[in-house]
């Protein structure tokens, strides 16, 4: 049985499909793959290409043709129906994959049974090369973080591996997501509801020209906001937490690990301002800021008011500095609460 189906939606861009389909060919040597293309009505010279890729290629390649364009959601659900393989990764075709990429995603994905959805790194997730240095060096630097993953609040549909027990446990897609938007976030959040993880394999990487094909969408941001809606009903709208910590012993650090990793992995965004060294979780949702001992407070109230995004909650230890905090609410407009 093949290990892997790789479901890749195509909706015209033939340049971006080619060299998408050729980097996997390049690139993709130690896992048992095979292709399902989902043609969404493309134009004359995209059905062309896949058709004859088809034809030259089978069984590594499969193509199922829609008359109409229905989207990317409803485009990966088919391909989910043709899929029986033990690993099913849904890829964007403007993206371009590197060595090692789908061997190192499934390898993180069996490490662990609680790991059910797998990103790779990506400049989409925030993995840039540095200035004039060539993708694919960068992409092979990263290679030795091959054994490493990170926690994900939600992966991202781009280029996403999915276990087939998550499958067999939630399903496909919620097609009322419509052309797309929230879909995977959605999807992340149903898996974890389920005891599922998701992470990001460190060592993979896959350079994603970013909405290519939403761009070209006339009702993108009606859609956006609309999906957006959808989501926070049925989930909530993401939570943006501060703890402005002082001096805490062993369990009190440990109660705010549990607590904050929690929030993390129902998709909240935690901040620990800290001036002593402290081991909080590692996740894309927790972030850490070290401040320097000298106007300690003075300098959290700083990084705190200036931020556009505004947090909802701010949990101190310090009364003082409590206090401090609610006479300015006026300015951060957050609930402060005391850890």
């Amino acid at each position: 049985m093949t290990e892997c189906d790789i479901i890749i939606p195509v909706w015209n861009q033939l340049e971006f499909t080619r060299d998408c389909i050729e980097s996997i060919f390049r690139n993709t040597t130690e896992v048992d793959y095979r292709l399902i293309m989902i043609d969404n009505a493309s134009d004359a010279p995209t059905k062309d290409y896949l058709e004859k890729l088809e034809a030259l290629k089978k069984p590594l390649v499969k193509v199922a043709r829609n008359e109409n364009n229905l989207g990317f959601i409803k485009a990966v659900n088919k391909g989910m129906e043709l899929s029986d393989a033990p690993y099913v990764c849904l890829l964007n075709n403007d993206t371009i994959v590197y060595d090692g990429w789908l061997k190192t995603m499934i390898d993180i994905a069996g490490r662990s049974k609680e790991t059910g959805l797998v990103n790779p790194s990506s400049n989409n997730l925030g993995q840039r090369p540095n200035p004039g240095e060539p993708v694919e060096l960068y992409a092979h630097r990263l290679k030795k973080e091959s054994d490493r993953s990170a926690e994900l609040g939600a992966v991202t549909g781009f280029c996403m591996l999915i276990k087939r027990e998550v499958i067999n446990r939630i399903g496909a897609f919620d097609e009322i997501y419509g052309m797309g938007n929230f879909e995977d976030t959605d999807y992340s959040r149903r898996a974890v509801k389920e005891g599922f993880k998701c992470v990001r394999a460190c060592g993979a990487y896959v350079y994603h020209r970013e909405n290519a094909s939403f761009k070209l969408l006339k009702t993108f941001n009606e859609d956006f906001e609309r999906n957006r809606e959808i989501f926070e009903t049925r989930w909530g709208k993401p939570r943006r937490i501060a703890y402005v910590l002082d001096a805490c012993d062993d369990n009190e650090l440990k109660r705010l690990e549990v607590e904050s990793l929690k929030l993390a992995r129902l998709g909240n965004w935690v901040w620990f301002f800290f001036k002593d060294a402290v081991a909080m979780p590692e996740h894309s949702n927790i972030i850490k800021v070290s401040l320097d001992q000298d106007n300690y407070y003075i300098k959290s109230a700083f990084r705190i008011l200036k931020k556009k995004k505004k947090f909802d909650e701010i949990y101190v230890g310090n009364e003082v500095f409590g206090r401090v905090m609610d006479k300015l609410g006026f300015i951060h407009r957050a609930k402060v609460r005391y850890y």
